[in-house]
């Protein structure tokens, strides 16, 4: 059983609810029984049950008594209970009540221990959140779920976990059908088209990103595109000057998400943070050129020669698209290698199959 905040729909842009969906999706695939309980903000009535792809969302608006009695009954009949995030009370009540039904669980971080996430956030409060409630929380798991090498360090510093499951996110690719914007005889462009899709905050590192273009106008023509819903941040990008070569476009679900990557030349992701970015995969997975920045912690893309990489500074991210742009007769080469590693590697069949033998394996040593 999965409990999360939200519905597991897969077209939404929070990315825990599109990992969720992607995984229960496909696990119910590899033959596992797959029940989802989540609290969203609006439902129908409560417990209202949302059919998806191979499995099943009962949905709730508020902790409540029915919520509890559904929740020990789901425990009742699963073999383990998978929490979803760090920094909730919710998980931490689910938690509990599954260990006084003797139901083991784990718990996927989801980027939720990140240092530069945690400063951003930093009260008094939480500190004392995660010193006491979260470290208990995370030791009492029978295993944490980390997604790369970097994330089960920032575990390693706050707590002592019994078991470390390092199985990467993936993307469905029947979502994304592949189609090669490249020919052998390109049209020549007047200008070029970067952009970046995502959330507007902070450690997403768009002030860096918008220096970093700003700096190029009058060397070359090119233009950058910001998508993603209103936020306080976006206020502070505005002032840097939204102009004729920086547009925020709004926010892009579903076919347009996807056909708004597809109409950029370059797309740019220069996250200070990230644990295992869902829009850089699906970037990869659509077939256009990807600059990603050092610290978006994506080790498994390493020498794949799937995208280019730069630092996260204003200068880095402009070194970074100069080199991109200066090695163009190499980008038909680049997304086919990202598209291939997509393939044989990050997709939720491979992902959901890692994981299931993973808990299967703990949950036979722990009997």
């Amino acid at each position: 059983m999965h409990f999360i905040l939200g519905k597991a729909n897969k077209d939404r842009p929070n990315g825990v609810n599109q990992v969720i969906a992607g995984l229960c999706k496909y696990s119910a695939r590899n033959g596992a029984q797959i029940r989802v309980i989540g609290l969203a903000n609006s439902v129908d009535y409560e417990g209202q049950v949302i059919n998806r792809d191979g499995f099943s969302v009962r949905v709730y608006s508020k902790w409540s008594r029915k919520l509890l009695d559904d929740i020990k009954g789901e425990l009742a009949w699963c073999d383990f209970l998978h929490i979803h995030g760090v920094y909730n009370i919710y998980n931490i009540l689910v938690s509990k009540i599954a260990s006084r039904c003797s139901v083991p669980y784990i718990v996927t971080i989801h980027d939720g221990l990140s240092p530069i996430r945690a400063a951003a956030k930093r009260t008094a409060l939480k500190w004392i959140f995660t010193k006491i409630l979260i470290r208990t929380h995370l030791e009492s798991a029978i295993a944490l779920h980390v997604l790369t090498n970097e994330e089960s360090t920032d575990v390693i510093a706050v707590c002592e976990p019994k078991n470390l499951i390092l199985v990467p996110n993936g993307i469905d690719i029947d979502d994304y059908p592949y189609l090669s914007t490249f020919s052998d005889t390109p049209a020549v462009k007047s200008c070029l088209i970067l952009g970046y899709l995502g959330r507007i905050s902070s450690e997403k590192n768009l002030l860096s990103l918008v220096r970093a273009v700003k700096s190029l106008e009058g060397e070359y023509k090119i233009k950058l595109k910001i998508a993603g819903p209103k936020s306080p941040y976006l206020d502070e990008i505005i002032e840097q000057d939204i102009d004729e070569i920086i547009e925020w476009v709004g926010p892009k679900y579903g076919n347009d998400k996807v056909n708004f990557i597809r109409s950029l030349d370059l797309f740019i992701h220069p996250s200070l943070c990230d644990v295992f970015s869902i829009v850089a995969m699906e970037v990869l997975t659509i077939g256009t050129p990807l600059l990603i920045t050092r610290t978006s912690n994506s080790s498994y893309f390493y020498n794949r020669n799937a995208f280019f990489m730069c630092e996260p500074t204003s200068f880095g991210l402009r070194n970074g698209i100069i080199d991109a742009l200066r090695r163009k007769d190499e980008w038909p080469m680049i997304v086919k290698n990202g598209r291939s590693l997509i393939e044989s590697t990050f997709n939720w069949d491979s992902a959901s199959k890692s994981l299931l033998a993973e808990c299967s394996r703990l949950l036979l040593k722990a009997k």
